[in-house]
């Protein structure tokens, strides 16, 4: 037993030791818990607010194409029509009758404006 309580002060430091280290790593973990829940915090994405300003960027853009669409459309319909009108004044001269009534139409135009 004195060989026992002669080593008992060295029992005690390495008891205390193992005690303050388990400690300190408990303490140490909880306080890295805090800070990665601190820096999730601090960089977590306002979802809300992201998904609003895309849904204002795509209905920008939306517009912006529909004007497009509606532009080229018009300018389509007016090639057409130009078209049409040129394709049908060519064929119709192609015709001696027609020319003949619109040469004597032109005629009697410039007469009246004499």
């Amino acid at each position: 037993m004195e060989q026992l309580s002669a080593y008992m002060p060295y029992f005690t430091s390495i008891i205390c030791a193992l005690i303050s280290g388990i400690v300190t790593y408990i303490v140490s973990r909880k306080q890295t818990k805090n800070e990665i829940n601190k820096l999730i915090k601090q960089h977590e994405l306002n979802l809300e607010s992201q998904r609003k300003q895309y849904e204002h960027e795509i209905a920008i853009l939306n517009l912006e194409h529909e004007h497009q669409l509606k532009l080229k459309d018009k300018e389509l319909e007016n090639k057409l029509s130009g078209d049409m009108m040129n394709t049908l004044i060519s064929e119709a001269m192609k015709n001696p009758e027609i020319k003949r009534q619109f040469n004597q139409g032109v005629t009697d135009g410039l007469k009246k404006h004499r």
